[in-house]
C-alpha cells in the first residue's frame, strides 16, 4: 500500500511539473506556430542591419567601380575637359546597372534567408511540441499507479490467504468432530 500511496503521490507531482513544463513550452512556440510555415524569422532590427549592410556594401563596391572607370576613361587622354563618348557612357552606365542589379541580388538572398529562417523556427516549434507532448503522459503515471494499487492489493490479498490458511483444515476437524459428536448421539450433545 505504501508503494501504491508513493506511486500515486509522485504521479500527482510529476503531473503538476509536466504541466508546469508544457505551459512554458506553449508560451514560446505557440506564437510561431500561429504564424505558420511561410513566416518571416529575422526580427526587424536583424532584417534592417542585413539590409543596410548590403546597400553600404553595394555602395561601397559601386563607388570603386566608378571611380575606377573614371580613371579609366581619364586616362585615355583628351585634355582638361573631356567630353564623354557614346562608349564612355555606356560604361557608365553598365556600372550603375551592375551596382543596382547587385543590390536588389542580395536584398532577394535577405528575404529568401529570412523566410528560411521562419521556416526552420516553425519546424523546429513543431519539433519541440510533438516531443514534449510525448513525453507528457498523464494517462502513463495513472497507469503505472492503478498497477502499483492493483499489485499492493493482490499481495495483501496473498498474504491475508497465507495467514488463513491453517483455518481451513482446523474447521475441516472441527466439523469431522461434530459429525462424529452427532453420528454417536442422534438426539445431540443434549439428546435424550
Amino acid at each position: 500500500m505504501q508503494f501504491y500511496k508513493e506511486g500515486t503521490a509522485h504521479a500527482e507531482t510529476t503531473f503538476g511539473e509536466d504541466q508546469a513544463l508544457l505551459k512554458q513550452m506553449q508560451d514560446v512556440y505557440s506564437p510561431i506556430l500561429a504564424k505558420g510555415p511561410n513566416q518571416e524569422g529575422f526580427s526587424a532590427p536583424e532584417r534592417a542591419n542585413l539590409e543596410s549592410q548590403a546597400i553600404e556594401g553595394t555602395a561601397r563596391n559601386y563607388s570603386s567601380a566608378a571611380r575606377a572607370v573614371g580613371s579609366q576613361i581619364a586616362a585615355r587622354g583628351g585634355g582638361d575637359i573631356a567630353m564623354p563618348s557614346g562608349g564612355e557612357m555606356q560604361l557608365k552606365e553598365e556600372v550603375a546597372a551592375a551596382a543596382a542589379g547587385e543590390q536588389s541580388r542580395e536584398e532577394q538572398q535577405i528575404t529568401q534567408a529570412d523566410y528560411e529562417q521562419g521556416y526552420r523556427e516553425f519546424t523546429q516549434a513543431t519539433d519541440a511540441l510533438s516531443t514534449v507532448s510525448s513525453h507528457y503522459n498523464p494517462t502513463g503515471y495513472m497507469a503505472a499507479a492503478t498497477s502499483a494499487g492493483s499489485a499492493a492489493e493482490k499481495t495483501a490479498s496473498d498474504i491475508n490467504a497465507e495467514q488463513n490458511s491453517w483455518m481451513a483444515p482446523v474447521m475441516g476437524a472441527v466439523g469431522a468432530l461434530g459429525g462424529a459428536v452427532i453420528g454417536e448421539n442422534p438426539g445431540g450433545i443434549f439428546g435424550p
